[in-house]
């Protein structure tokens, strides 16, 4: 009886080891993109429902519950922590804060180039640079690297390994075809939003039909967090 209940813990352990081990695959990639994108948008929602009171997008498109951030944040934890799991918890932890600050300033500075938006701003809180990061948020950084290798990883490869390969390619072709149309219709409304912050007029198809169906009402309800650079007098500097 005792060996058996000792066994499984070791089983589970390899297996989390394996997980961590194996060889990395577009395939594998895409669906660590996918299902952290998700579940990313759905934390934010939750979180703000929890701490405020209010029930609001945190979707980074403009149709679909998906956060590219976190998306992308979970390939940039599994490129840099791949094999890694054998690493003591302060190197993990220390190397994702570092990670973290500098992946969230860079995402909120290419948001402020690309569209004229900021859709966070930290100047509230102490210890913050330039209104993108703070210490905060960035020890958090560190704390989910260390769940990231140690539990979430291994988790979502098992999970994955379990979807029939054939269904799963085609699974994924479906969700890269819709991700990638809302993307671009999401981005491209939001410059044209930034154009007709600066007074550029719609001088072509494509952008009387994002005046029309993507006005700057829509896009705020659908974006309430939302912060335009030349109202709230911020421009990456801090003030």
């Amino acid at each position: 009886m005792t060996k058996h209940m000792t066994a499984a813990p070791a089983d589970a352990g390899e297996q989390a080891r394996a997980a961590v081990r194996a060889p990395l695959s577009a395939y594998w990639v895409f669906w660590l993109f996918l299902i952290a994108g998700f579940v990313g948008d759905l934390i934010e929602v939750v979180f703000w429902l929890v701490t405020r009171g209010e029930l609001i997008s945190r979707s980074s498109l403009v149709y679909g519950p998906f956060s590219i951030v976190w998306g992308a944040g979970a390939v940039l934890l599994t490129l840099v922590f791949h094999r890694m799991d054998d690493q003591s918890p302060a190197r993990i932890f220390m190397t994702g804060t570092v990670l973290g600050g500098v992946y969230e300033y860079i995402c909120s500075w290419l948001q402020e180039i690309l569209f004229g938006a900021c859709f966070w701003d930290y100047r509230h809180l102490p210890l913050n640079l330039n209104g993108r990061v703070n210490l905060i948020f960035c020890l958090f950084w560190g704390v989910i690297a260390i769940l990231w290798v140690r539990l979430a990883y291994p988790a979502l490869y098992s999970l994955v390994a379990r979807i029939p390969r054939q269904a799963g390619r085609w699974a994924a072709l479906a969700a890269a075809v819709l991700l990638t149309w809302s993307t671009a219709l999401s981005a491209a409304a939001l410059c044209r939003m930034d154009q007709r912050r600066e007074g550029v007029p719609a001088l072509g198809a494509v952008s009387r039909f994002l005046d029309e169906f993507y006005p700057d009402s829509r896009l705020q309800a659908r974006y309430p967090n939302m912060g335009i650079l030349t109202e709230i007098g911020w421009y990456g500097d801090g003030t």
